[in-house]
This record gives structure tokens, C-alpha cells and sequence, in this order.
């Protein structure tokens, strides 16, 4: 149980996710915001960027602070675009007042590259740094 430890941050951000993703979309209530355009895309980018950023770390964590190869960035990615992609099925076939869709499947995905790319340079400049030291 003790390797898993590092992914909890993760695993609970997916629950939020999931949580997020079954609401009732009569219960949200109406904002400016939420009218702008493909703002929908935008949140799930952010959502599924964290996710990936979350999954860096946890595998970075697991290493206590090493370097991490391409090997593990790819398997965060992975594991974020199918949990992506299953949220959507689950929005699609189980929530009656939510629609999930490819273009979300395609936000989740691209948030979640993004969030691994950028939270592996942010950790590389940092053990850099370190090993400068």
C-alpha cells in the first residue's frame, strides 16, 4: 500500500473530477461566465491538467525526487486520457442531465499532455537546480 501513497493527491483529484463531472447540470447555477463560448472545453482542459500534473508527481514522489524517464510521463498520459475518456462514457451512457462527447474526451486529453509536459519540465529545472547545488 506504501507505493501508492505518492498517487493520493491524484486518486482524489479524480474523485473531484468524477464528482464535478455528476452534477446535475440543472443544479448549476447560471453565470456570465458559463456563457462564454466553449468555456466547457476550457474547464475540462484545466480539470485533466491538473489530473497529469498530479500523476508527474505522484510517479515523481515514488522516486523520492528522481529523474523521471519518458516511460512514466507516457504512462501518466495514458492514464489520463482513458480516465478522460471514461468519464465521458460515463456522462454519456449513465447521467441523464449530462452529455459526455468527443470534444471533451479531446479537452481531457489535451489538459492532460499539457499537464504532464509542463509539471516534468517545471520537476527537470528543479532537480537541475538541485544538482547544480
Amino acid at each position: 500500500m506504501r507505493n501508492h501513497q505518492s498517487f493520493f493527491p491524484a486518486m482524489l483529484w479524480g474523485m473531484f473530477i468524477l464528482l464535478v463531472i455528476g452534477y446535475p447540470g440543472e443544479s448549476i447555477p447560471d453565470s456570465d461566465l458559463l456563457k462564454i463560448p466553449h468555456i466547457d472545453k476550457v474547464i475540462h482542459f484545466g480539470l485533466f491538467a491538473a489530473l497529469g500534473a498530479l500523476l508527474v508527481y505522484g510517479f515523481r514522489k515514488k522516486q523520492r525526487g528522481g529523474r523521471l524517464r519518458n516511460k512514466q510521463l507516457m504512462q501518466c498520459i495514458a492514464l489520463g486520457i482513458i480516465y478522460g475518456i471514461l468519464t465521458e462514457y460515463f456522462q454519456y451512457c449513465c447521467l441523464s442531465d449530462r452529455h459526455g462527447n468527443v470534444p471533451d474526451a479531446i479537452a481531457n486529453g489535451f489538459g492532460t499532455i499539457f499537464g504532464v509536459i509542463i509539471s516534468a519540465q517545471l520537476f527537470r529545472k528543479i532537480v537541475a537546480s538541485q544538482e547544480k547545488n
